[in-house]
């Protein structure tokens, strides 16, 4: 998961049982850009939702 260069991020937390915490190789950079990737596509699923809502409200309204 580490590009070259790039030295692994040892989290700083314990570990717990069915917890979210990132694995060890993961570096900030990474972790970083798939924060970035969960909100964009969060923001993607509203408005598929919202989209498809309103769609429905239209036909059935209309």
């Amino acid at each position: 998961m580490t590009s070259e260069g790039a030295s692994a991020y040892s989290w700083p937390y314990a570990r717990t049982p069915g917890g979210s915490t990132p694995p060890p190789d993961v570096t900030p950079k990474e972790g970083g850009h798939e924060l970035w990737a969960f909100f964009w596509l969060s923001i993607l699923n509203s408005a598929i939702i919202g989209v498809s809502g309103l769609a429905a409200w239209l036909i059935i309204h209309h």
